[in-house]
């Protein structure tokens, strides 16, 4: 059985903006755009985007983002920083070398790799003007995408969209399928209100589904909400404590919107997939959502009238990923909601792990063969298969 990783990072190139001189010219040092506090690939724009809870305060009530940082944030991200830098293969910020991630991943197995960037969900999320922020997540995913083309059996680029604009981000989905892509980052943030389950989102939905395409959900992009008062001390370490205990929040709102909302019941062939965001809530919140959908539960929620449980559409639905490490095996969910777990690395970020099929080799060594084997690539070739446009593997 292949292995195929779901979940991995690359960062472009320092020259990329060469090729995209109108965007190089717009583009602001400092980022959001409305509200300036960060510059790309500096300490201060790991702590932002690590501990939301510091910026939902007034800006005047903010604890200084310098001061978020840490002495690790510091040392991965030094001032000078050679191109080839990393701490012992790990990197928050490796640039895009196709050829030499192909090695590493022949040294461990791996078939395929989809390939995401940290500075394209950062460009999602905090550039505010529409316009500008179409033409740097379109100018990425180029990028991206002609930098791994030599490899494309190999290394998949994960599309990143605006939401803002939908027709927009159906078209640019259409045109990175054509340059290979198999999967898209989607956020749980409302877009002028209109949240992922509205109907108003079906033709992206609809568009995934005929071009083959898995919707991500990545730890970068489910910024857990909390009341503005807790942001309300001077305390870095409590507030980074706050900010890193609720990962799973969107996760739990991302799955009860989708189904609740309809949107596997209206796209039986949409696969969601969601990355490091952990997987113990995972049995918990399905067991919950099953609950809330049973006729006596109708006498205070109102009647459910999908015609499956939410437990179905989660097995049919929905894929979840795992770090590799040990306080994440993925035991419960084998058992629970068979067909869920799928497998990934998160190389080379150092919460992944450079060597994960030797790690699971060994964690998963007593785990039934199809059950193994499903984890480590069957359950995400079937979502694919189940798009009608299965994933090729390299021979």
């Amino acid at each position: 059985m292949a292995v195929i990783d779901v979940d991995a990072h690359f960062e472009p190139a320092r020259d990329w903006l060469d090729q995209f001189p109108k965007l190089r010219e717009q583009l602001p040092a400092w980022l959001p755009d409305d509200d300036p506090e960060f510059a790309p690939n500096t300490p201060e724009h790991f702590a932002y985007a690590a501990f939301p809870l510091r910026h939902t305060a007034a800006r005047g009530a903010r604890i200084p983002v310098a001061d978020m940082t840490t002495p690790f944030m510091r040392t991965i991200f030094p001032e000078e920083r050679p191109a080839d830098f990393n701490l012992g293969g790990h990197s928050q910020w490796q640039e895009v070398d196709a050829a030499a991630r192909v090695r590493l991943l022949d040294q461990q197995g791996i078939a395929v790799q989809n390939i995401m960037s940290g500075l394209g969900m950062v460009y999602m999320s905090l550039i505010r003007d529409t316009e500008l922020g179409k033409l740097a997540v379109g100018s990425l995913n180029t990028h991206l995408a002609e930098a791994t083309a030599d490899h494309r059996d190999r290394l998949l680029p994960v599309t990143l969209l605006r939401y803002d604009d939908l027709d927009w981000s159906v078209r640019e989905l259409t045109r990175m399928r054509a340059l290979g892509s198999r999967a898209f980052h989607v956020t749980t943030t409302a877009v002028g209100g209109v949240p992922l389950f509205h109907p108003d989102f079906d033709r992206l939905w609809s568009a995934a589904e005929d071009l083959g395409m898995i919707a991500i959900l990545h730890v970068g992009l489910a910024d857990a909400a909390f009341d503005p008062g807790y942001a309300n001390t001077s305390d870095p370490s409590v507030l980074t404590h706050i900010a890193t205990g609720q990962t799973h929040q969107m996760g739990e709102v991302f799955l009860n919107a989708m189904v609740f909302g309809g949107v596997f019941e209206r796209h039986p062939r949409l696969t969601a997939l969601i990355a490091e965001l952990g997987i113990g809530w995972v049995p918990f919140t399905v067991a919950n959502m099953d609950g809330r959908a049973t006729p006596e539960s109708a006498v205070f929620l109102h009647e459910y009238k999908l015609p499956l449980k939410p437990s179905e559409y989660v097995q049919r639905n929905v894929r979840i990923t795992p770090l590799p490490n040990m306080g994440q095996l993925p035991f419960e969910l084998f058992e629970q909601l068979p067909g869920v777990a799928v497998f990934s690395s998160d190389i080379p970020h150092f919460e992944g792990n450079l060597t994960p099929v030797e790690f699971y080799a060994k964690e998963l060594a007593e785990t039934p063969a199809d059950v193994r084997d499903g984890f480590l690539a069957g359950n995400i070739c079937e979502a694919y298969a189940r798009m009608g446009d299965p994933l090729v593997l390299p021979a």
